[in-house]
């Protein structure tokens, strides 16, 4: 029993550790593929931007002709510009679905992480008789590992979000998505540098069937029953979210400063919360009144804007047709 703890837990190690570094190996070409999405998403929100553009358009360039042009051809193509919209959030939906793909290979390498920054150090001592790593792994090696895990795991808070649900395919939030992904990308490439100056880089993997654990050694029942219980609560630890998310809160405050913080501001959050859902059937309700009335005056307010856009442009010209337009 003790001996199949033991090599579980030391090859769980070991797999977590290849994991890191098959990663880290390949990580230039995630973040430049990620770095693409994001000018993907920058331009999409550019061509959102510009289906229907709004009198300050023109009034704010400073190259009015061809920002009056833009206008009109915004105010023309009006009829289409539902249309317009729905091919962007296609457009849209198809490029996050490469991005949540992208951020499943970077769960894998995140969760490696933290594995590795609740792993025992002690149990990969040099001076420990029992355990025996395959041939090219030292347990130094493993060792500093663990301990650039644990320095950098406090990063992995900024990626505790549901993916799926925050990346969804909503134009009025492209914006938003391009700015998160470009922080996910900027902390993915900080923690990899980080971890590339271990010695993890000369790390090679090679599992066979030699026996990783000599119990040759001369060990009485009850060391070895007490073995066997920390090795259990070892894995257990490991396995647990909730005391792997203890480990990210290490650098700054201690978990119990922020439980104690939570608790003081969360019945403000809570109410603030409350106040933002009525403020939003509020505005549903006013929304489905401003369309009925938008129907007739769409139209005015296009002509207007447009005299006003004329009147601005012949002003050089001559005050007598300017004011008469105007």
């Amino acid at each position: 029993m003790l001996q199949e703890a033991l090599c579980c837990y030391t090859a769980d190690t070991l797999i977590d550790i290849d994991t890191v570094k098959e990663f880290c190996e390949q990580s230039s070409k995630w973040i430049l593929k990620r770095e693409k999405e994001v000018d993907m998403m920058k331009d999409i929100k550019t061509r959102a931007d510009n289906i229907d553009l709004s009198i300050g358009h023109v009034t704010q360039s400073q190259t009015r002709g061809k920002a009056f042009l833009q206008y009109m051809k915004s105010k023309v193509t009006q009829g289409t510009a539902d249309r317009r919209r729905a091919e962007l959030e296609e457009e849209l939906a198809a490029l996050l679905k490469s991005t949540l793909e992208g951020l499943e290979e970077l769960d894998r390498f995140l969760a490696a992480v933290e594995n590795l920054a609740v792993t025992s150090l002690p149990l990969f001592k040099e001076e420990n008789q029992v355990l025996h790593l395959p041939e090219g792994i030292s347990p130094v090696t493993v060792q500093v590992v663990i301990i650039a895990a644990r320095k950098i795991c406090p990063h992995l808070l900024k990626f505790k979000r549901n993916a799926d649900a925050f990346f969804c395919p909503k134009l009025q939030n492209v914006e938003v998505l391009a700015y998160q992904l470009d922080k996910y990308i900027r902390t993915t490439e900080n923690i990899c540098e980080k971890l590339e100056k271990s010695s993890f880089c000369d790390f090679c993997l090679k599992m066979n069937d030699d026996t990783l654990v000599d119990l040759a050694v001369d060990l009485s029942e009850d060391d070895t029953q007490r073995m066997l219980h920390h090795i259990n609560q070892l894995k257990e630890l490991r396995m647990n979210q909730s005391f792997r998310v203890v480990f990210l809160f290490q650098e700054d405050k201690p978990c119990s400063d922020f439980i104690d913080e939570f608790k003081e501001r969360q019945p403000r959050m809570e109410q603030s919360l409350k106040d933002l859902e009525e403020h939003a059937v509020q505005l549903d309700r006013m929304n489905k009144g401003a369309k009925i009335s938008s129907v007739t005056g769409s139209s005015v307010g296009a002509v207007g804007g447009v005299l006003s856009i004329v009147g601005l442009a012949l002003i050089p010209v001559t005050a007598g047709v300017s004011l008469a337009l105007t």
